[in-house]
C-alpha cells in the first residue's frame, strides 16, 4: 500500500477543496504550499501527488523537485504533449491525465510510456463507475487514480464499495482519494484491492501523520 500526500494549489496557496467544489467548505492552509512539501518530505514521504488547480504553476515544479528527491506526481489542466514533456523535463516523475485530456492518452502513452503516466478518474455518479473504470483499463495505462468527488475534503470515510469495483472493472491497479481520515479507512481500502491512497486534509487537519503511516504499513509499502 502506498500512502501518498497530496498538495493542493490554488491561487498560489495550499487548498482542500470539499467535494469538488469551491464553497465554504473550502479551506485555505498556507500562503506557501513549499512549506508542507518541505515537511512531507521530512516525514518520509517517498512519493508526493502535487495538483496545480489553475494550471498556473509550472514555473514553480524546480522549486518542488529540489525539496523532495522522491517521486513526484503532477496533475492538472494538463491538456498536451508539450506540457507534459515541459513537466517532465523540469524535475516530474510521473503526470496524471484526467478525463480532459482523453484525447492525447494514445499518443502520450506513445511518446512518453505508460511508465511516466497515470489516468485520472474523477467520480460523482457512481453508476457511472463500472463502464469508465472498465474503458480506462483498456487504453493501455497500467495505473488509474480514482477521486470520489463525493467524500473529497469530508473527512467522513471514502466508498470503499466503488474503489472495489473499480479494481474488478479496470483489471489495473488503482489509487484512491477522498474522505480518507483514518488508519482504520486505509486498511479496508487495502482489503478492497486499492494499491495506494492520496491524502490531503487528513494530513493538514493532523488527524493523520505521515511519519506514522509509514511506520505502520511501511512492513507492505513498496515504493
Amino acid at each position: 500500500m502506498r500512502i501518498i500526500p497530496a498538495i493542493f494549489i490554488q491561487n498560489g496557496k495550499l487548498v482542500s477543496l470539499y467535494k469538488g467544489n469551491e464553497n465554504a467548505e473550502k479551506k485555505i492552509y498556507a500562503k506557501s504550499p513549499k512549506t508542507y512539501v518541505e515537511f512531507f518530505a521530512k516525514e518520509g514521504a517517498k512519493t508526493m501527488f502535487i495538483v496545480d488547480l489553475d494550471g498556473d504553476q509550472e514555473a514553480r515544479l524546480p522549486e518542488f523537485r529540489e525539496l523532495f528527491t522522491g517521486e513526484l506526481w503532477w496533475a492538472g489542466q494538463v491538456r498536451d504533449t508539450e506540457k507534459i514533456q515541459r513537466l517532465l523535463t523540469n524535475g516530474a516523475d510521473r503526470i496524471v491525465l484526467g478525463q480532459s485530456a482523453s484525447e492525447i492518452y494514445q499518443d502520450a502513452i506513445a511518446k512518453f510510456g505508460k511508465e511516466k503516466l497515470l489516468a485520472g478518474l474523477m467520480l460523482k455518479h457512481y453508476e457511472d463507475a463500472p463502464e469508465l473504470c472498465d474503458q480506462l483499463g483498456s487504453t493501455g495505462f497500467d495505473e488509474i487514480l480514482v477521486k470520489d468527488l463525493n467524500a473529497e475534503g469530508t473527512l467522513f470515510q471514502p466508498n470503499f464499495d466503488l474503489m472495489e469495483k473499480c479494481v474488478y472493472f479496470s483489471k489495473k491497479t488503482i489509487y484512491a482519494s477522498g474522505g480518507i481520515a483514518t488508519k482504520n479507512h486505509i486498511k479496508l481500502l487495502k482489503r478492497a484491492g486499492v494499491s495506494g491512497i492520496i491524502i490531503a486534509r487528513a494530513l493538514y487537519e493532523g488527524d493523520l501523520k505521515m511519519s506514522e503511516l509509514l511506520q505502520e504499513f511501511q512492513a507492505d509499502l513498496q515504493q
